[in-house]
Formats: structure tokens, sequence, C-alpha cells
């Protein structure tokens, strides 16, 4: 049996937790070259520009004027007019300013910075996760163990790098809910600062990041009525809460420069639009096209588990059902129950209340379930939650002997299995699918709507085809025209993109709307990952 209390002075914490950390850092340093451009980074990018420039012009002019040619292109443009402006942009400015402010000159070192701060931020994701399973169990190698989960799993593996909007997100709602627990605890006034700066950072990158405070403000109301700041005094708890919820709306608008004219009316009209998403698009769902404003209720429920480790989502079922037990047992009373019993209660809502608001309000999704990766953080807290109600369920009989030991050969085939797939798939885990939709997935489920793979067939094409103008024609010709910036020089000078097929000397598909084969039928490469067709190159001429 696993011994799920561990001394705080274990001598051993500290230099296992560094290491730990140190090495998946350096992992981070030796891939973040190695991925190709998401089909969303270079707009991303514009709306940090343009946030940058806009700025810049009210507070700093010289800044643009020294960097003129940079900053040509979003001359056209007003922040007040400009098709995404209710974009948070907390993470896109800020890159945006350091990467002007090192001078980056060509597109492919640009993005590679990008790829860089995108890992580093979802590495403090993984650091909160780390916090939050070791605080909640009072154990850091479960700690630990949690923020293994959330560096194993696949989908998110890859995305730590290029995802700058969804696994951002997730990261920095990781980081508000870490903060949140926190302040819940012990409503000082630090602890306020600190969580009200994570809320609004994490409000002006995603507005659903509103739950955050909404939840934060839940628990705080009901330990109060539970009694259980009566150490703390009642005025330094309305001082702590009274601090937080002033501080908390002046930095979502002074982070947030789409606001600054009109605060409450820019933040409703910036809520509305992503409350219904401007996408009429189809995705490719269970071998059929459907609507992304008209998807089944199971679209998100089945992505996630389809798409996560198959351990995790057991012992998250697992979690769900100990949780809904512990209640039942208390008569549903929620007022009563210990410091564990109330962050298991956070992390479940946090993680089921968007999924049910995403079935309720009929939600326009697409590309799986990536704007929905916020909730993967606390998914796996209850999912810790589970596993070790499953390390420590004693059955009957013989069993009772070797359950321990089944239950730890389990885990350690997951990460070892998990771990491989990350290694095999590389630098495509963003197509990963454990086994539970079965064969042919890519004839039942969108496979590299990233349009990642693009990068791996345009290298294949400068280095098998010596010509020095190659004419290449595809579905998505801006994805295409994105990853030529990640080939050297030479190579990005030779490609040249038309519009007609028929000019081509080569058609490139990763099948994205497409499932059924295209009418070519010299196929003279093929990337697959995981014995999964990804993309196809097809010589025309």
């Amino acid at each position: 049996m696993i011994d799920y209390t561990v001394s705080a002075a274990d001598r051993w914490r500290r230099p296992i937790v560094i290491a730990f950390f140190s090495l998946l850092l350096l992992v981070g340093l030796l891939l973040v070259r190695d991925y190709g451009l998401s089909v969303d980074e270079n707009q991303s990018r514009h709306n940090g520009m343009l946030s940058l420039k806009h700025v810049c012009d009210m507070f700093w002019p010289e800044f643009v004027q020294r960097d003129e040619q940079a900053f040509a292109y979003y001359q056209q443009y007003d922040l007040r007019d400009y098709y995404d402006r209710d974009y948070g942009v907390a993470f896109e400015m800020p890159v945006s300013f350091f990467e002007r402010l090192l001078g980056l000159e060509s597109q492919r070192s640009i993005f590679w910075f990008r790829h860089l701060c995108t890992f580093l931020v979802c590495m403090g994701g993984v650091g909160a996760v780390y916090q939050l399973v070791a605080r909640r169990f009072k154990n850091w190698r479960l700690g630990l163990l949690g923020a293994l989960f959330l560096v194993l799993s696949p989908r998110l593996f890859a995305e730590f790098f290029y995802n700058d909007k969804d696994a951002v997100f997730m990261a920095l709602f990781a980081i508000g809910t870490n903060t949140a627990v926190r302040f819940i605890e012990r409503p000082t006034l630090g602890r306020a600062l600190w969580h009200a700066l994570a809320c609004a950072i994490t409000i002006d990158v995603r507005i659903m990041g509103v739950l955050l405070p909404l939840a934060t403000i839940a628990m705080l109301a009901l330990r109060t009525i539970r009694g259980e700041y009566q150490q703390y005094g009642t005025g330094r708890l309305a001082i702590g809460a009274g601090f937080y919820l002033m501080l908390l709306p002046a930095l979502v608008v002074g982070f947030w420069p789409y606001l600054w004219d009109a605060p409450l009316q820019n933040f409703l009209d910036a809520f509305h639009k992503m409350a219904k998403f401007r996408w009429g698009g189809q995705v490719l769902y269970m071998g059929r096209m459907v609507s992304a404003a008209s998807l089944p209720w199971h679209y998100a429920l089945i992505w996630i588990f389809i798409t996560t480790p198959v351990l995790y989502v057991v012992a998250f079922i697992t979690g769900v059902i100990c949780i809904w037990r512990e209640l039942k047992r208390r008569g549903w009373r929620v007022l009563y129950g210990s410091d564990e019993e109330w962050q298991d209660l956070l992390f479940l809502g946090l993680t089921l209340a968007p999924l049910l608001a995403v079935v309720v309000l009929r939600s326009v999704l697409y590309d799986g379930w990536r704007q929905l990766y916020f909730i993967y953080p606390t998914f796996l807290l209850v999912a810790m939650r589970g596993l070790v109600a499953l390390f420590r369920w004693k059955p009957q009989g013989q069993w009772a002997t070797y359950w321990p030991k089944l239950m730890r050969s389990l885990l350690v085939l997951s990460i070892v299995t998990t771990a491989a797939q990350i290694a095999w798939l590389h630098p495509q885990q963003q197509v990963y699918f454990n086994f539970l939709p079965g064969r042919h997935l890519e004839q039942k489920f969108e496979m590299d709507y990233w349009s990642l793979s693009y990068r791996w067939g345009l290298e294949w094409i400068t280095k098998h085809d010596d010509r020095p103008v190659i004419y290449v024609n595809a579905p998505m010709e801006g994805s295409v025209e994105l990853n030529r910036w990640m080939l050297d020089e030479y190579a990005a000078e030779r490609i040249k993109f038309v519009a007609e097929p028929e000019k081509a000397d080569y058609f490139m598909t990763t099948y994205r709307w497409h499932p059924e084969p295209y009418p070519y039928q010299n196929e003279v490469a093929r990337l697959e990952a995981g014995k999964r067709r990804v993309l196809s190159i097809f010589r025309i001429k």
C-alpha cells in the first residue's frame, strides 16, 4: 500500500522537484523548433502587434517610429474598428513587445520565439497543477504525479509550443485556480493581490476566465456561512474580499486596451461575441460532417474521452463518483466538510460547469475540444482524487493482496506507454487518439486541423525535387504559406503557391473537411502518425 502522508521535511523534495522542472525546461528548449505553424498563430500575432501599436501611439510613439518597418502593416488599422478587437491580448501584446525589443526580423525566428514564450507560460501551468495537487493531498510526490499527467497528455504536450490561445489560457486558468485556493484558504491582502492579478490576466486572454472570480466568490461565501473565517475576524475577511473585488476590474481594464474607451460596454460586447462565437463551418464528427452551430450534446465529452489517456479518464470518473458519494453521505449538505472536500467541490465545479454550459447554451465548438482545454487541470485534480481512492480501495478475498501491485503496474504502464507515444508521434502529437474510437480514425474525426503537418510536406517536396521553382496547391493555402516560413530561406524561395490545381506540380492535403480521397492517383509521399494518415502529397505534373 502506498503511504500518502509524507512529511514536509522530506529532504528529497526540493532536489527532485527542481530536477523535474529543469528536465521539462530542457526538453522544451530542445523541441521548440520542431513544430510547424498552426493556422491561428499569425492572426494572434497581428492582434498583439496592433494592440501594441495602439498603446505605444498613446504613451511611447518613439518605439513605433524607430521600428517603422515592423509596424508598417498595422498603420492601416485602428484598434477600435479592427475585426478581432474583442480578443484579449494579455499574452499576445507582451510577446509582441519583446519580439520587437529583441529586433527579430525573419518570420522563422519570430515564431520560434513565440513558441518558446508559449511553452514557458504552459510550464507555469504545470507548476500550478503540481502545487494544487500537493496542497490538496498534502503530498509532494502526488503533486509531481499530477504535473506529470499534464505533461504526458500527448495533444497538450504538442500544443504547449504553438497553441497561444487555448493552451496559454489553460495554463493561466490553472495558475488562477492555484491562487484562488490559496486566497480562499486565507483571504489576506497579499493573496488577494496575487489572485486578482492572475484572474485579470486570465480574463484578458480569454473572457471565460470570469469563471474564476465567480467560483472564488461562491467559495468565500460558502466558507463564511460555515464559520471557517472566525479566527481571522469579520473585518479582516471583508477587507481582503473587498480589496480583491475592487482591484480585479481595474486590472482587467488595465491589461486590455480595447476596454479603455468604454470599459463596461466593450467588456459586455466581448463577452456576448465569445458566448456566440462567429464561426459557421463544419466539422468531421463520427464519420459525418456536422455544422459547428448545431453539434450533438455529446460532442465535447466524446472528444475529451477519446483524446485523453484512458487511465486519466477512468480516474476522473472514479473521482466524480467519490465526490458524489461523499456529498450523498452528508445528505447533499455542502456546508459541512473538511478543507479537502471544499477543494474537491471547487475542482469538480470548474470542470463540469463549463461542460454543462456548452450543452445547455449550444455553444459553437470546433477543432475537437480545444476551447475547453481550460477545464483540463481541474479534470486532472478530480482524476487524482479518483486515483488515490483506487489505490486505497481494499477489495475482498485474494484481490486484497494483489490490488496494490496491480494498480502500481497499471500506473507505470500508463506513464511509460504514454511517454512512448509522445516520442513516437513527435512532432505530430496533435493527432493523438487513445484506443477507444477504434480503427479508421481518419474517416471519423478530424486529424491535423491545425495544419502543422504542411511543414513536413513542404520539407519533403524541397528535399526530393531540386527544381529552382516548385508550384504547390493545397485546400488551405494560407496554412501552407505560414509553414513555408518555417523552411530555410533557399527552400522557402523555391515554393510558389497557385490557386488552380492544374497549374501545380504537387497537391498537398491534410484531408480536413474532405475525408474521402482526392481524384489524384500519384501519391508520392504520405505522413503517418501512429500508423494513421495525416497528410498526403500527390504529384500532378
